[in-house]
């Protein structure tokens, strides 16, 4: 067997910031890579697996789901019904479709991420980039955002 041949660590060390990889899907922080065309079959586990890790992992939730449904459709939605509920399940989807990764902020909650996904990306960037500066809560940047499309509406 070529070193070409063997499986891959579970865990990529030698890459900043750390990955792990499951089959064809590599996860960040922020993201998960596809390579590859994999059946619906090997999508199910690293799915699973998101959920389970969902505290720290609801970005590699959303990517799932939204690069299975495209690939699957239909399909792909029904067998992942009663692993969480239906609401949450669109949630992850939502975000992750609304915040691209270059958006993204490793140091942020997925909570305050998901208080700018509605916003354009200039200005997901800009109010993440004000969140992290300040070091706000994703409650205290979901209040200044309320604040500012509130205002935007009154001036316009």
């Amino acid at each position: 067997m070529s070193s070409h041949d063997e499986p891959s660590p579970p865990i990529d060390a030698s890459s900043d910031p750390p990955t792990l990889r499951l089959g064809p899907f590599r996860f960040t922080g922020t993201t998960v890579k596809i390579e590859g065309k994999p059946a619906v079959e090997e999508w199910l586990g690293p799915l699973q697996f998101a959920i389970w890790a969902q505290r720290a992992s609801p970005w590699w939730i959303g990517d799932l789901l939204n690069s299975g449904d495209a690939r699957f459709g239909e399909a792909f939605s029904q067998a992942c019904e009663g692993i969480v509920s239906a609401d949450m399940l669109q949630r992850y989807e939502s975000v992750a479709r609304r915040v691209s990764p270059s958006v993204r902020r490793p140091g942020l909650s997925w909570s305050a991420h998901a208080a700018v996904a509605r916003l354009p990306p200039d200005e997901q960037r800009k109010m993440l980039a004000l969140a992290e500066k300040n070091g706000w809560t994703s409650e205290q940047l979901r209040v200044y955002v309320r604040d500012q499309q509130r205002r935007q509406k009154e001036q316009g």
